[in-house]
């Protein structure tokens, strides 16, 4: 499998992968329905259009976008929107959804639910990749939506999916930082401890194929990873880890979006046991929204084709 080092990797990989079908929640603003138009153009994507009929048909003809040949299902409540589309994904109905004009609670309420009927031990977390200039690879970091403080447990939860993502990338073994703070007093922090507990498992194998390096913050991870040319400060590829695991949903979701100050593209989803979910930022443009659309396209086909090998 190749790896995929840049998120523009994917638009050429999701042209030849798709077009596959996307269930679509609430596409009633101009700027997903869009997204929408572009990405089906594109042959990512067939949709399945869910919510309030009126509202999308008023989204689709701002954009000029003919939507009369695809499936709508009318539906105005928001719970109601997510259950029906996130069932639809499980059921295998379709291989890929993706959040509109809905809150992101309702998805992730709906997605835990049918991991549960499921029983399949995933936890719902969210991996937010970064392309960032001079670094020849994605850096993820997760979890930046879900679990507000984890504890041992969700941590290692969220080690996996990550893993799990990066593993789909064509990463075969990704190398890990656990984030936390370091204190002279007061004695050990609890995201430090959690970080030595964390290594010593993955060093025992406990997480697949990775790697948890011996850093647990920004200095040490970048500076450690520099060397001097006279005046010049240049970071050494091979130090950078893939994966930066945060200790809470504050420093996730802050750290994450500091691409609107930062010369670094985001793009975020959900990877269910059954397939991914796209979950557009409020504050996301139809370019933004495209490219995690064929992000999803191409993850949803390495996981049927990983499927169909397990068989």
């Amino acid at each position: 499998m190749t790896m995929i080092r840049k998120l523009g990797d994917f638009a050429k990989l999701a042209r030849e992968k798709g077009p596959k079908k996307m269930v679509v929640l609430a596409p009633e603003d101009n700027d997903f329905m869009m997204a929408i138009k572009k990405s089906h153009e594109l042959g990512y994507i067939e949709p399945i259009l869910v919510g309030d009929k009126k509202r999308i048909a008023e989204a689709a003809q701002k954009v000029d976008f003919n939507i009369g040949s695809f499936r709508k299902i009318s539906e105005e409540d928001k719970q109601s929107i997510s259950d029906l589309g996130i069932r639809m994904l499980f059921s295998g109905e379709t291989p890929i959804a993706g959040k509109g004009q809905i809150p992101t609670s309702y998805i992730y309420r709906s997605i835990i639910r049918e991991e549960a009927k499921a029983n399949s031990g995933m936890t719902v977390s969210v991996v937010s990749l970064w392309e960032v200039p001079g670094i020849d690879h994605l850096i993820a970091f997760t979890d930046t939506g879900v679990s507000i403080k984890p504890n041992m447990k969700a941590k290692k939860e969220i080690i996996q999916n990550a893993v799990f993502v990066f593993h789909l990338l064509g990463y075969t073994r990704p190398k890990i930082a656990v984030l936390s703070g370091q204190r002279e007093v007061g004695g050990t922090m609890a995201s430090y401890r959690d970080y030595e507990a964390l290594k010593i498992e993955a060093d025992e194998g406990k997480f697949g194929d990775c790697e948890i390096i011996p850093a647990t913050s920004f200095t040490e991870i970048f500076l450690a990873g520099k060397k001097r040319t006279g005046d010049e400060k240049n970071v050494r590829k091979d130090c950078v880890p893939h994966i930066l695991i945060v200790p809470c949903l504050d420093t996730g979701n802050i750290i994450c979006k500091l691409d609107f100050f930062l010369n670094v593209k985001r793009s975020s989803l959900v990877a269910t046991s059954r397939g991914p979910v796209c979950i557009p930022s409020r504050s996301d443009k139809s370019h933004n929204l495209v490219e995690q659309i064929s992000m999803g396209v191409v993850l949803a086909d390495h996981m049927e084709r990983k499927k169909k090998v397990q068989k």
